[in-house]
């Protein structure tokens, strides 16, 4: 599953993206339903020539609603995993006890999903001399972290939930 750090971070990133994702669907499907007039407190009676349909859409709507649920909770939950690698669980552990500054441009470019530029003018430097060191972090995390035990971890933390 993850083979190295740069394989794993690219996971994050992907996760990121799908609840991103995931978020604009939801409110973009809540907008839709207060629209419609979901928010009103007025009693409403409405027929339907075939109300068995528009049971079977709610039932169809709220499957989906809670599929994406599902889908982004696993990728908040790669998210939290890929933070632990970054900053560990107390002030002595994680890649950023062994390197620094170059650990939170990791965490803005794959967990947060900013473009190089951005994270470069985040922490203050050029670009190449940012993607360089990143490049260093990488190859540190993958003498100091296990992926072994990180995917274990991910493994179990999709089994408990």
């Amino acid at each position: 599953m993850f083979a190295d750090a740069r394989e794993f971070f690219e996971a994050a990133r992907e996760a990121s993206r799908d609840a991103e994702r995931i978020k604009r669907q939801l409110d973009a499907m809540a907008e839709r339903e207060l629209s419609l007039g979901g928010s009103s407190f007025e009693p409403r009676v409405r027929t339907s020539p075939n109300p068995g349909r528009m049971e079977g859409r709610v039932v169809a709507k709220v499957d989906l609603e809670e599929r994406l649920r599902d889908r982004q909770r696993d990728d908040y939950d790669m998210l939290d995993l890929a933070c632990a690698v970054l900053y560990g669980t107390d002030a002595a552990s994680g890649l950023w006890s062994f390197v620094g500054w170059p650990a939170d441009a990791i965490c803005q470019h794959y967990v947060n999903d900013l473009p190089w530029p951005v994270v470069a003018k985040l922490m203050g430097y050029e670009k190449r001399y940012v993607i360089g060191k990143v490049r260093n972090a990488m190859s540190v995390c993958d003498e100091k972290v296990d992926f072994e035990k990180v995917r274990a971890t991910w493994n179990e933390t999709r089994k408990s939930t």
